[in-house]
Parts: structure tokens; C-alpha cells; sequence
């Protein structure tokens, strides 16, 4: 028979209860001189010492029935899962005509649904409209100068001396621009152009020396992803060129038009672009229109208007929605209550507790994992009277829940290119895909990691003082937060600084730089959080988790009967595992994750190497950082040790692993 688990609700015993004591004593009271085991004042520390041993061992049975009652008694309550976000790009079938909305909540985007797994269904967060426009202004730089050209119905042809978009040659910071009146953020654009083949020497057509940027606003201007180039970068001659706008487009004057601009502009060559120009392409006509959008999108169910029931006028009633668990409710996602005298619906806000609600407070609490809705409590005093916490909807009162969404889960941290079935069709679209990975899916948390942070809840009282204060509210502050480590202030006056890790699940992978940076979202959540429990006058930084990049060669020899594709992806999956933020540094497998300021041996990768069945011995092991935002590798191995900062971490780069058989060793 298996026995359950044992829970230890505090592990303290007896001798640890007569050291803690006599500690305590001799730090408040000095004076103190009785430290002999036959002195009476030590019979009495033990004498309680043993009665507090006999409580914590019934403690330590309490059945989880009366332990989770405990917990509710404290206000611990368990979090609500979160949900999985992603972008997701929709492909028109062409430019559009009249304008393509993708409304938000009735738009569902989900995997293919299979013999063995059902469908994971995604809805965009944000209505997004795709409007049918075209360049407004055309716009060529050449040696520090611009000039403007005429447009036709959004196409320019221009003439003569003005096809050369570049100077002649084309040196670095020559442009072409194409201004628009509306917003071009998260459109898929498509420029079309008509030109002759450029000349250079070495210019790489997959990796020319070109980039194309938007406007942002703010004086700057945020690079703009190629898709599909069929210009070879003008190398080839007349082409389409895709190109996926960021978010963040914006106004900036250019030859005295105040547009948003889509520009390419000729940038320094490297070894990746390989040559230069050495004379410019002729463009003989050039126009750009939408024919898509990267719209957000998460794995939640919206429901909108569901009626609760009605008001009976007593406190403290509860009312249950339709589905569960729940997820965290925006600013729009309110109880509302209809007045029956006047017909009126009135908004009610939530409230984590309503220790601080009055009477007349229009306060609402829900419970996120059983989607309970609750109206505040009257509570009897000593003196006999009662106290009401929060407001009353009067008898006979309607109650409707404005929206709120539902679902979430690590199910929902679906691979890229995955989100390809569009549930309902809309005119004119004709795909739907997520070129990234969703991440940002936690399942509701569990009963042990409740118990776990019950007692530093109940320590901080929410409130940050200490740097442990920080790290565990920072936890608090959001389900996706999977690491944090919190750097007192270097001086009297200056910041305190808080670096987030986000959870990503599954994390025994490799993980990519994005998925362990956070989001605004993430961040914003997490500040608004910390500002109410900060002490007043102390300013603190979010940042992401410092991390070191490490990539790891290893050149091995297999046993013979070992099958050379097993090995390797084995032992690329054990390093991966072990050199990880969130999930590393045991040799055993997944745990808590790297250790802050943790050195590298490279003795421990043998082991990590040599534990995985089928490895005969390791013939060269070296390990390089790597930038893992570019994945640029350094060119010298880093020796036997890779030392860390206090606030540093590990992650995986790329690594390579050979295996061989001994009779080609």
C-alpha cells in the first residue's frame, strides 16, 4: 500500500526550542546567569520546550480538511491560474477594399484538434482593424538631403534622376520613406516595387545591408521585421517585400511632412551582410498596403452580461458564475447591480479584503478558483453591536457580472506555428498562425505551495521592508513571476532594485531570451502591486533577472550498441535541463532552479554528461558564453569555471553535442 506524503507544518523539535530560547533570553535580558542544566531557570525553558514539541507533533497531524479551514481563517487563499499569451498574425487573401475587423472575445484562434488531444482554443484580447490604406508621401534621402516625390492613387513613378533611391553610390544612412496618414503598428505590410537590379560587391541577397524601420514617435525608430524580401535586398531586381510592423508607431517629420513612416535605410555592412553598394537600384514605381496583422491573443474564454440572481438584503451573500476557475479582471470587469426603484445599474469595484470597506462601499470579493462572488460580511462586536463591511444591494436588487474571462493554464504555453485552425471565418482573411511561442500559462496553485508561503505571508503582513519582504510579494504580485531576487540599495537614497524572472512551463527545454524577459504586462502588474505595500519615500527599479549565456560543445564517444541520434538528443536535453534559470543546477534532474551568483565547474558538466545511459566517454567538453539576445558565441573557450555575480544567473545558449561510435573515434 503507498502511504501518503507527510506534512511538515514546522519541523522544529525540542533541543532547537531549548537553543532558540536561551538565545533569546540572553539577547534581551543580559542579566541572565542561570546557564547550567540544573539551574531552575533552564528546567523551565525545557519544561515549556517540551510542551511545545508535544503541540507541533499534533500540529504536524492535522488533517488538510481542518489545515486548508486554518488557512482560510488567516485570509491565505489559493491563486487563480493564469493565461497564456502569444501574438497571433492574420493573413489577409489581399489588400483590403473596405475595412477588416477582428473583433476581440467572438474571435477564436486553436490547435488542430487530433485523435488524442483536444483543440486549445485562444481568443484575441484587443479588436483590431486591418483599414485599406496607402502611402500618402514618398520620400528619398541621399548624402543628408531629401526630396520629395509625386504619388498617385498611394503609387510613386518617379522619373529620371529621381529612380535612384540612394546616392550614387549608395553610402550608409541612404533611404527610401513611405509616410501614411493612419497607424501602421502590428500591420503586415506589403511593398511592392518595380525597380532595376542594384550592383555590389559580396552582397549577401539573404542578408543585405539594408534595414526597415517605422517611426515610433519619439524621435526613433524601431526596426521592422523582413518576412519575405523577393528583391534579394534590389539584388534581383523588382519584387514584393513583407514586413511585420512593431507596436509602436508614431508621427516624425521627414521633408516637411508630419506623417508614420516605413522607411529602408542602408546601414554598415558586416560579416553577416557581406558587402557593400556599389551602385544604387532605379525604382521605377513603388506603393505599400496592409494585407495583415499581429493581433494578442490568450488562452481564456470571455463571457459578457452573465446574470447572478437577486439580492435577498442580507450581508455577506454569495453568488456563483457560470465557469471556473476565473482569471485576474481588468478595469472593465465589474459586478453590477440594478436598483429597483430606478432601473439603474451601478458599478461595484473588487477588493482583495474588505478590512478597509465602510458600509456604503460598493466593494464585491471573488473567489478566483471557484468563481464565487461574495458581498461584504457584518460583524458582530464585543459590545454587541454589528459592523457592515462593504455595501448591501437592496432586496429585490438584480445582479449581473459585466464580463470576465476564463480558463488559462500551462496547457495553454502551446509551441510556435501551432494556432493555425480560425474557428468562425472571417471575409477576407485567409490564414491565421502564432510565429511565436505562447507563454505565461500557470495552473491554479496547489494546497502545498499555499502552505508553503503561509507563514512568510503572515510574517510581512504586506509589507515591504526587508529584501525578503520584496522577493516575496514580487511572487505575490502575479502567478507568472517564476524568480526574483531583491538588491538593497548601494547608497542612503538610492533605488532599491528588483529583477523578475517570468515562469515559463515546460522550462526543462531551451528557453529562449524573450521568453525570459517580461513583458510590460508582467512588469506593470508587479509595480502596481509593490507600490501600495512599498514604505513611503522608497523608490524600487524592475528589471529582468541578469543572465549569463553559456553554450557548451561536447564531443563524445558512445557505447557501441548506443544509437548515436538517442545519445545525443539525450545529453542535449540533460544540459538544457541543468544549465536553466528556473529549472537547473541539480544533477538529479529539474528543481528550484540555478542559484544566484552560483560559479560553473566544468568538472560537474562531465558528470551531467556521463550520467546519461549510453555514454562511454567524453572526448572534448568545452564551454563559451553566448549573448543570448543575439546568440553571438564568444570566440575563446571559458576555461575550467564560469564565476557569476551575486545577482546573476545561468541559461543555456545553443549547445552541440557529437556522438561517435568507437570504430570511427
Amino acid at each position: 500500500m503507498k502511504r501518503l506524503p507527510e506534512i511538515t507544518l514546522d519541523d522544529r523539535r525540542f533541543q532547537e526550542l531549548v537553543s532558540e530560547a536561551r538565545m533569546r533570553i540572553a539577547r534581551s535580558c543580559p542579566e541572565w546567569t542561570e546557564h547550567n542544566v540544573s539551574d531552575p531557570g533552564i528546567t523551565l525553558i525545557e519544561l515549556f520546550a517540551w510542551m511545545t514539541d508535544m503541540l507541533i507533533y499534533r500540529l504536524n497531524r492535522v488533517p488538510d480538511k481542518l489545515h486548508v479551514a486554518l488557512l482560510e481563517l488567516l485570509g491565505v487563499e489559493l491563486h487563480g491560474p493564469t493565461a497564456a499569451r502569444t501574438k497571433v498574425r492574420f493573413r489577409l487573401a489581399a489588400p483590403p477594399e473596405t475595412p477588416v475587423a477582428i473583433p476581440a472575445g467572438t474571435t477564436e484562434i486553436g490547435t488542430l484538434r487530433t485523435a488524442t488531444d483536444e483543440s486549445i482554443v485562444f481568443q484575441v484580447a484587443e479588436t483590431f482593424t486591418v483599414s485599406p490604406i496607402r502611402p500618402s508621401a514618398y520620400v528619398v534621402e541621399r548624402g543628408g538631403q531629401y526630396k520629395a516625390m509625386a504619388l498617385a492613387d498611394g503609387t510613386a513613378r518617379p522619373q529620371g534622376p529621381d529612380r535612384l533611391p540612394f546616392g550614387q553610390p549608395p553610402s550608409v544612412g541612404d533611404a527610401l520613406y513611405l509616410g501614411f496618414d493612419a497607424p501602421i503598428s502590428n500591420l503586415l505590410m506589403q511593398v511592392e516595387i518595380d525597380s532595376s537590379m542594384a550592383r555590389g560587391a559580396g552582397v549577401d541577397p539573404e542578408h543585405p545591408p539594408l534595414r526597415w524601420e517605422i517611426s515610433n514617435g519619439g524621435g526613433g525608430w524601431s526596426e521592422a521585421e523582413v518576412l519575405v524580401d523577393d528583391t534579394g535586398g534590389f539584388n534581383y531586381g523588382a519584387g514584393t517585400v513583407e514586413l511585420q510592423c512593431p507596436s509602436d508607431s508614431g508621427f516624425a517629420p521627414v521633408s516637411g511632412h508630419r506623417l508614420r513612416w516605413l522607411r529602408c535605410r542602408i546601414v554598415e555592412p558586416t560579416a553577416h551582410t557581406g558587402g557593400t553598394y556599389s551602385h544604387p537600384p532605379e525604382v521605377y514605381s513603388i506603393t505599400a498596403a496592409p494585407i495583415g496583422a499581429l493581433v494578442a491573443a490568450e488562452h481564456a474564454a470571455r463571457e459578457r452580461g452573465e446574470w447572478l440572481g437577486t439580492s435577498d438584503g442580507t450581508p455577506g451573500q454569495v453568488f456563483s458564475l457560470r465557469f471556473s476557475p476565473v482569471l485576474p479582471l481588468t478595469g472593465a470587469e465589474r459586478l453590477e447591480v440594478r436598483d429597483p426603484s430606478s432601473d439603474r445599474w451601478t458599478q461595484w469595484a473588487a477588493v482583495d479584503s474588505f478590512a478597509a470597506s465602510g458600509p456604503d462601499d460598493r466593494h464585491f470579493k471573488l473567489d478566483a478558483n471557484s468563481g464565487q462572488i461574495e458581498i461584504g460580511p457584518a460583524v458582530r462586536q464585543p459590545d454587541g453591536g454589528w459592523t457592515q463591511y462593504g455595501a448591501i444591494p437592496e432586496h429585490g436588487a438584480e445582479l449581473r457580472m459585466s464580463g470576465y474571462r476564463h480558463g488559462g493554464g500551462r496547457r495553454g504555453n502551446v509551441a510556435a506555428q501551432t494556432l493555425n485552425v480560425l474557428r468562425s471565418a472571417i471575409p477576407g482573411v485567409a490564414s491565421v498562425t502564432n510565429p511565436r511561442p505562447a507563454y505565461g500559462g500557470v495552473d491554479a496553485e496547489s494546497l502545498e505551495s499555499a502552505r508553503e508561503r503561509a507563514a512568510m505571508e503572515i510574517r510581512t503582513r504586506y509589507r515591504a521592508v526587508t529584501a525578503e519582504d520584496f522577493q516575496f510579494l514580487v511572487a505575490e504580485a502575479s502567478a507568472r513571476v517564476g524568480r526574483t531576487i531583491c538588491l538593497p540599495p548601494s547608497g542612503s537614497g538610492d533605488a532599491i532594485k528588483v529583477h523578475v524572472l517570468p515562469r515559463v512551463d515546460p522550462a526543462d527545454r531551451r528557453l529562449t531570451h524573450a521568453e525570459l524577459t517580461p513583458d510590460e504586462e508582467l512588469l506593470s502588474e508587479v509595480a502596481s502591486y509593490l507600490d501600495g505595500r512599498r514604505v513611503i519615500g522608497t523608490t524600487v527599479h524592475l528589471r529582468p533577472v541578469r543572465l549569463r549565456g553559456i553554450s557548451v560543445v561536447v564531443n563524445l564517444q558512445a557505447e557501441p550498441q548506443a544509437g548515436l541520434q538517442r545519445v545525443e538528443q539525450e545529453v542535449l536535453q540533460a544540459l538544457y535541463t541543468y544549465i536553466n534559470p528556473l529549472v537547473g543546477g541539480s544533477p538529479s534532474g529539474p528543481s528550484g532552479g540555478w542559484s544566484f551568483g552560483r560559479l560553473l565547474n566544468q568538472g560537474e558538466l562531465y558528470q551531467i554528461v556521463h550520467s546519461v545511459d549510453g555514454v562511454q566517454f567524453v572526448k572534448i567538453l568545452r564551454i563559451y558564453e553566448t549573448d543570448l539576445r543575439t546568440g553571438e558565441q564568444s570566440p575563446q573557450p571559458s576555461g575550467s569555471h564560469v564565476v557569476l555575480e551575486p545577482d546573476e544567473l545561468l541559461a543555456s545558449g545553443t549547445h552541440v553535442v557529437r556522438a561517435v561510435h568507437p570504430e570511427v573515434a
